[in-house]
This record gives C-alpha cells, sequence and structure tokens, in this order.
C-alpha cells in the first residue's frame, strides 16, 4: 500500500495496538434477504472468529439496526479498534445508487454508536480488495476477515520498517582513559 494514502496514514498511529490487542471488522450492511452484516475478530493479529450478523430482514430499518447495535454492544466485548468498510458519501460513475449508499451509511453510523469505540479504521473497498487470500469467496463474513487481513498486514509491515532502522544492540561507548599523566600538584603552606 502506497504510504501517502489515507489507509495507511490511518493505520500507522495504530500498527502496535493492531497487531498487539482486539480488533473487530464489520463489513456493513442494513440487513436484507442478499445481505447481512459480516464481522471478524481478531486478537494479537490471529482470527478468533466469523460470521454474520443475523437481523430478520423484514424489520423496518429502525428495527434492524437497533438489532444491529444490540448484537455488537452484546455479543462482542469492546475491542481496541474497530474496522469498518468506507463507504463514500457520494457514489462513482458505475458506483452503487444513492438509496444504497445511505443505507449503508446508516448501518455504519449504528455500528459506531453500539460502544464507545477509541480507535476507529475505515477502510475502502478499493484498498482491502487487494489483500484478498486465495480461499476468498464473495460473501459478507469473508469481507470482514478482508478488512483485517488489510490492517494487519499493513500494520506488520510498518512495524517492521520501523524495526529496520533501530539497531538490535545498542553498543555503549566507554571513556576512554587519557595517556597524559596528570601532575600533582603539592599547594604549601
Amino acid at each position: 500500500m502506497n504510504k501517502t494514502t489515507k489507509t495507511y496514514q490511518a493505520i500507522k498511529p495504530l500498527a502496535k495496538l493492531l497487531v498487539e490487542g482486539k480488533v473487530l471488522c464489520i463489513d456493513p450492511s442494513t440487513g436484507s434477504q442478499s445481505s447481512m452484516p459480516g464481522f471478524a475478530y481478531y486478537e494479537a493479529g490471529v482470527l478468533k472468529e466469523r460470521g454474520i450478523i443475523k437481523v430478520d430482514h423484514r424489520l423496518n430499518r429502525s428495527l434492524k439496526l437497533y438489532e444491529i447495535a444490540r448484537t455488537i454492544r452484546e455479543e462482542f466485548p469492546v475491542p481496541d479498534v474497530l474496522i469498518v468498510e468506507y463507504i463514500p458519501p457520494v457514489s462513482y460513475k458505475g458506483g452503487m445508487n444513492s438509496v444504497a449508499v445511505m443505507a449503508l451509511q446508516k448501518a455504519i453510523g449504528a455500528i459506531m454508536g453500539a460502544h464507545p469505540f477509541e480507535h476507529l479504521l475505515e477502510i475502502p473497498a478499493s484498498a482491502w480488495k487487494s489483500y484478498k487470500p486465495e480461499a476468498y469467496e464473495k460473501s459478507d463474513d469473508w469481507d470482514a476477515v478482508c478488512l483485517g487481513l488489510c490492517a494487519l498486514t499493513v500494520a506488520s509491515e510498518i512495524i517492521q520498517e520501523e524495526w529496520a532502522d533501530k539497531p538490535i544492540v545498542k553498543k555503549t561507548v566507554k571513556k576512554k582513559r587519557s595517556r597524559v599523566k596528570k601532575r600533582k600538584t603539592r599547594t604549601r603552606r
């Protein structure tokens, strides 16, 4: 990932926390017949659990959003970092329609409101899709797994770069003794 991107710059200060802490990744959705919010939960860089947050698609949008927030609040520990897919407020040419964008923005709001998250990362699909493993299958939970893989891979690279610049063993410098003998001075009385 290019070091000048907003995503890289957002990951950099959280790199150590990402690889050592608890990370919850959510692929947003408001819950429909074809899509549910996907999640992936990592501890110390290891995927511990993945799945979908099941929401009754027949509920009205307000109740679906409430259920998403309630599930996150009650069924997940508060993570050190929450990662969600970044959904731009406007669609691009050939992108999502404005109704879908607004629905996803509301889902992200419900997700963010579930806990007082101290650290939030928003990663665009264009960034995480380049970190898909060979076993990837298009699904809501796999998308959440890839959000985490993207952040953890970049965080690991940042940490490795930082360590590459530092010496592994500190050299201690001993003071050299002067070879010139000091003259003893006597005071006369």
